[in-house]
């Protein structure tokens, strides 16, 4: 259970970081991008990004097709030497984050940077204070041809920083976990996931491991450090408030406890291992095929993930991908004609998108689909009646619908965070003392 330093920072790259692709698509732009460039026939788009991503490749592609006059230009930050040329799925490092967030930090400091950002692992708080971004909601408004209607308005709302929008989500999952229902049965236990807590799992998990034996684990493959970071993530806007640390408080040591009680009483294991069942696990629905599919299973119930304090505030979503626009780009109206074609109904149809796409229109054909193929029994191998599909597809509507914490964090902070987590799970250092070291390093960073 007492990681070494080298294995946590190296997990924590895993954790925060998707697999990303080398971009062949890479402008030769040095963040000058906010004054004005023509081209030959028009203006120039420059775009900040860590990594390619393959639906921001296909709308660039598609884009050029109804405006040839626009040239968009894509600035890629990775600390780690491409290998070979046009390789894809190379894993992003925990350097390639940190220089991606330093060189774009230091370019929008200095009042220049990319016109549009991505802004995955960004320190959107900090962007957001200094008005270094432009709030979407304004661009919105002044567009009669935008209807925010068509789109699920508590995903905007519930990624916003204030009264603002400032990082425009294009997709996103549902985070909840799946119970066994033979295994839950077996320990005759009922679970109320509206104020269930992490204390309370733990209780469950020892009861069940009693009921059923040792061969089934509680939960494949969590390791300490990952729970932490779902942990601060699932309540970054109490430990993060208005610009202040809150990390040397009973909210976040009662995370710490309830974290370090369940590894050391052996409810969880903090190591790979193989295994046949699982009480519980995390659940698929990252996208409405998979999630119609997961719903359906009959082997799980679907519950909402327990909290700290047993205070359920709707169900937890991660966006796949977000784009900032830099308040200081001189091309803002060309700018957003490009992110609002994005989020069409054509560019949300895309394959590319991965999740749930942000246009309601376009999750309810993809679900149509999946209901035709779930009735004729290609979607998970069995078939199932029309009248059970609409309801688990109602279900899944209403974990969508209340979708309302937003799993979203800064990078630095989750970094800062685990770093001295290390030493409080290994026994070197009191719950105290590694509460106020990150409160510490946290509110430090923020004032930088």
């Amino acid at each position: 259970m007492n990681l070494n330093r080298r294995w946590v920072l190296a997990l924590l790259a895993m954790i925060v970081v998707l697999s990303g692709c080398s971009s062949s698509n890479v402008g030769s732009g040095g963040g000058g991008a906010s004054d004005e460039q023509s081209g030959t026939n028009g203006t120039t788009i420059e775009i900040a990004l860590m990594s390619a991503n393959p639906y921001l490749d296909e709308a660039i592609k598609q884009y050029k097709k109804i405006r040839p006059d626009v040239h968009i230009e894509t600035k890629e930050y990775k600390a780690t030497p491409q290998i070979e040329e046009n390789t894809s799925s190379e894993p992003l490092t925990k350097g390639d984050i940190e220089k991606y967030v330093q060189s774009v930090s230091t370019q929008l400091m200095s009042g220049k940077g990319a016109d549009i950002i991505v802004m995955n692992e960004l320190p959107k708080d900090k962007y957001v204070a200094k008005n270094m971004l432009v709030n979407f909601y304004d661009l919105m408004d002044k567009d009669a041809d935008f209807d925010r209607n068509q789109y699920y308005q508590n995903i905007f709302k519930n990624s916003q920083n204030g009264d603002g929008l400032y990082a425009m989500p294009f997709s996103f999952a549902l985070d909840a976990f799946t119970g066994n229902k033979d295994l839950l049965k077996q320990g005759n236990i009922e679970i109320n996931d509206q104020t269930w807590t992490w204390d309370d799992f733990k209780t469950i998990s020892k009861k069940l491991k009693e009921q059923v034996g040792d061969d089934h684990v509680t939960f494949g493959n969590l390791f300490p450090v990952q729970l932490l970071s779902e942990y601060i993530e699932a309540n970054y806007n109490k430990l993060i408030d208005q610009g202040q640390a809150n990390f040397d408080s009973d909210l976040f040591r009662d995370m710490m406890k309830q974290i370090k009680s369940m590894y050391d009483e052996g409810v969880l294991n903090a190591e790979f291992m193989e295994y046949s069942e699982s009480l519980f696990n995390n659940a698929n629905l990252l996208d409405p095929i998979t999630g119609l599919a997961q719903v359906l299973d009959p082997k799980f119930t679907i519950y909402q993930k327990p909290t700290v304090n047993g205070q359920y505030s709707g169900t937890p979503f991660k966006s796949y991908f977000t784009l900032g626009m830099n308040s200081k780009s001189k091309v803002q109206d060309e700018a957003w004609k490009f992110i609002k074609f994005m989020l069409s109904e054509e560019m949300q149809s895309s394959p590319m998108v991965g999740g749930f796409a942000m246009h309601k229109g376009v999750v309810e054909k993809q679900l149509g689909d999946a209901k035709q193929q779930a009735v004729a029994g290609t979607l998970t191998g069995q078939k199932f009646d029309t009248n059970t599909v609409e309801s688990k597809i109602k279900e899944l509507h209403q974990l969508i619908d209340g979708a309302s914490t937003n799993l979203s964090s800064d990078f630095k902070v989750i970094s800062i965070a685990i770093e001295e987590f290390d030493s409080y799970m290994s026994g070197q250092k009191s719950v105290e003392d590694v509460s106020k070291l990150i409160q510490n390093r946290v509110n430090t960073y923020i004032n930088e």
